[in-house]
């Protein structure tokens, strides 16, 4: 197995007697076998498993909608199957029929970010603390920290204003049915909800900036069933003034998942 080096290149299926796929960590080359493949168990059990992740991490970014507002980079959905594998990986159950549980098992999608190359902390520090839910989970809340702009804050050139994007999906747990021998989801009526605000341009030129309540609602009925999780993201992006109007500043900022509950 080869990696390879430039993560710009976009490369998958066959050619000439090389495999192309991609991983979490980026793209992959692989001499092509000769003569048939023989898979072991673990290695189907594995495969099955994948399955299952694959449909929730695409679950859970169409319900975020993050690739339609260029909110991710290349490799997104490569690499949040992966950590929804490890969600599965800690399921209840045996081997190859694990039940993924983001409620319960949640703790790999924490901190995972959108954009690999531009970690949200690489744009603004001192953001932890995870949103808050409702009774019935279907309303979600966040307070940004007090940010001391000089140290906290690392604006590209020319920046004069931020703005805070919070976002929040629903994603049913998934569980394997033994007679159609494939993950399904628990709860297809009560998944895929979404939803997203910004806040009000803030301008860097200030010293300290004061904390930004900001709140979502996700879906119009009382209450989000057990078996669905509420993943929400935190991000930021950067905007110019020119000649009186905020322009953004493409390639800057990040997002990245803070809670799921």
């Amino acid at each position: 197995m080869a990696r390879i080096i430039d993560t710009d290149l976009k490369l998958s299926g066959s050619m000439g007697g090389m495999i192309f796929t991609a991983d979490e960590y980026g793209p992959i080359a692989r001499k092509k076998p000769e003569g048939p493949i023989k898979l072991t168990k673990a290695t189907m059990e594995s495969s099955v498993e994948y399955g299952g992740a694959s449909m929730a991490s695409k679950a859970l970014r169409r319900a975020l909608s993050s690739k339609k507002r260029g909110l991710e980079d290349h490799y997104f959905s490569g690499r949040l199957s992966g950590k929804m594998q490890k969600v599965v990986a800690l399921g209840e159950g045996k081997r190859g029929a694990r039940k993924l549980n983001l409620r319960k098992n949640g703790e790999p999608l924490k901190t995972f970010e959108f954009f690999k190359a531009r970690p949200l902390v690489y744009s603004i520090g001192g953001i932890k603390e995870e949103p808050k839910l409702n009774e019935g989970r279907n309303e979600v809340y966040w307070t940004s920290p007090s940010l001391n702009t000089k140290e906290q804050i690392t604006a590209p050139e020319g920046a004069t204003h931020f703005k805070f994007i919070f976002c929040a999906a629903t994603v049913t747990n998934y569980h394997y049915n033994t007679d159609l021998k494939k993950y399904v989801p628990l709860e297809p009526k009560h998944s895929g909800a979404g939803a997203l605000v910004e806040s009000e341009p803030i301008a860097l030129k200030q010293d300290t900036i004061a904390p930004i309540a900001m709140r979502l609602r996700l879906d119009e009925t009382k209450s989000i069933p057990e078996e669905v999780a509420v993943v929400s993201a935190v991000g930021v992006s950067f905007y110019r003034n020119v000649n009186g109007e905020l322009l953004k500043v493409e390639a800057a900022g990040g997002m990245r998942i803070l809670g799921v509950g």
